[in-house]
């Protein structure tokens, strides 16, 4: 399989079908407008970051590439880019304010599960800062996982760092268990109440813990098992979650419900009072499910549209196919958690963020043939208008794959999935992993533009697709629709 040079559509040139059935759908989901807005924000390829691949934490194979990651993050208070990086068991740093177009940094923990060969039981994984943004916290798997299975694996744990990537000394155990054998996810965070959830969804049931940022203690749990705490019974896991400052509420993806563990039954979400964990009775309020032909397996989430009220839609990324074969991305609003707007082929996305800075969901995705076996189709990091219209803003193609000469018979190519986006400088950062792995395979990709006009290099070289990296994409200050710094 292979990949090709990458363009940049701006909404006003997009007649590819996943921008057609995007539009087509949005006119049927939210109210028609006089004039389609004109086109402004266009990003570009501005920076390649080259990894300093040791292979620590590829245990199956010690491939000295980039192809096991998780979860993205940015700290608005220090201006920071954190990524788990499982294959090197470190997490790494990019800070773009630093002499030279900016400094990067991978810190290493030993302690980190690395890559086992089983997402399940893999870390690190998911990042987000606590705490007024002075400390970062990553989940992971504790005990020794690896071969996988392995009857020493577990607990779930969640570390506690400093802004530098050294571990904190907090006057509790750190790592902190959350229990399980397998690995603590993703999470959102209560600034209000300082108060952490986390998910660990490979357990059976699944279920969420909460930690309290105050005294690093576990101050509750919902089991998500149908059968208790208000929840409905979650068949394929957990997924990203949020907290909305508007609502003050918890807001938690379950891929699906009630179903066969593939997505093929809707899923939904959840919504939470951390009012009912600080009283000791943690409980599900309700929980809304999305119609399945509009969002199979609901997986990434970010909270944003009209930011002067705290955010007033949620977007959904969703993983699955739904039975018409398209992978979608829909946006709800907060209150009802009614769809409001549905974007036509823009899914197969896990993590999906909102950048307030110019008023943009992003949504990396790799829609049903881009997902599939000998399929086809392009990689693309969708920017999602959240203040006018819902609609779909660009679309950068990261990578264009093909069908190879020997078709595989089952298995995914690895994918984008991750992504964040800095507010002050509406900077994006996207993770690529290395080509190789399961059959199909890929070619060229962002990170073999390393010659390209206008484009630096940061970290190790040389960088190219066969070594993954980091790409870093921005727009003019001056294409800004939010109006924010």
């Amino acid at each position: 399989m292979s990949r090709s040079v990458h363009t940049f559509l701006p909404k006003s040139k997009q007649v590819a079908g996943m921008a057609i059935g995007a539009f087509a759908m949005l006119a049927m989901a939210a109210p028609a407008s006089a004039q389609e807005p004109t086109p402004d924000e266009v990003f570009t390829l501005t920076t390649i970051i080259g990894l300093n691949n040791t292979g620590l934490g590829n245990l199956t194979n010690h491939s000295p590439t980039f192809f096991s990651f998780d979860i993205s993050w940015f700290n608005f208070r220090n201006s920071t880019f954190y990524l788990a990086d499982r294959s090197n068991k470190s997490i790494d740093i990019f800070d773009p304010t630093g002499s030279g177009g900016g400094t990067f940094r991978q810190v290493v923990n030993p302690g980190f599960q690395g890559f086992t060969g089983n997402n399940d039981t893999s870390g690190p994984d998911g990042v987000w800062d606590v705490n007024n943004h002075t400390e970062i916290w990553v989940g992971d798997t504790g005990g020794t996982c690896f071969p996988d299975p392995n009857p020493l694996c577990g607990p779930g744990v969640v570390w506690v760092l400093n802004t530098d990537g050294s571990v904190k000394n907090i006057g509790v155990p750190n790592p902190i268990p959350v229990g399980g054998t397998t690995r603590a996810d993703e999470a959102c965070y209560d600034a209000k109440h300082n108060l952490t959830m986390v998910a660990s969804p490979a357990e059976d049931p699944p279920f969420v813990t909460f930690i309290s940022g105050t005294n690093y203690k576990v101050v509750g749990k919902i089991t998500f098992n149908g059968s208790g705490q208000n929840t409905p019974k979650a068949t394929n896991g957990l997924e990203q979650c949020g907290w909305s400052p508007l609502t003050g509420l918890f807001y938690q993806n379950v891929p699906e419900i009630d179903g066969d563990g593939h997505d093929t039954a809707p899923g939904g979400v959840s919504v939470i009072d951390p009012a009912s964990v600080l009283s000791n009775s943690p409980t599900v309020m309700k929980t809304v499910t999305i119609p399945l032909a509009n969002c199979a397996g609901p997986q990434g989430m970010a909270i944003g549209g009209n930011t002067s009220f705290g955010g007033n839609t949620i977007l959904e990324g969703c993983n699955a196919a739904s039975p018409g074969g398209h992978r979608n991305t829909v946006i709800l609003d907060i209150n009802t958690l009614a769809v409001v707007a549905t974007l036509a082929d823009l899914g197969g996305d896990d993590e999906v963020w909102f950048n307030p800075g110019d008023g943009h969901f992003i949504v990396p995705s790799c829609n049903t043939a881009c997902r599939t076996a000998n399929g086809g189709g392009a990689e693309v990091l969708g920017f999602i208008d959240a203040l006018l219209m819902n609609s779909l803003d660009q679309s950068v193609t990261v990578a264009t794959q093909t069908p190879p000469v020997n078709p595989a018979t089952s298995g995914n190519p690895r994918t984008i999935h991750s992504v964040a986006a800095a507010s002050n400088t509406n900077t994006v950062f996207l993770p690529i992993p290395a080509v190789g792995g399961v059959a199909p395979q890929f070619g060229s990709s962002l990170c073999d533009q390393t010659a390209a006009p206008g484009v630096r290099v940061i970290g190790t070289t040389p960088v190219s697709s066969a070594t993954g990296c980091i790409a870093i994409l921005t727009t003019p200050a001056a294409n800004n629709d939010a109006g924010l710094p």
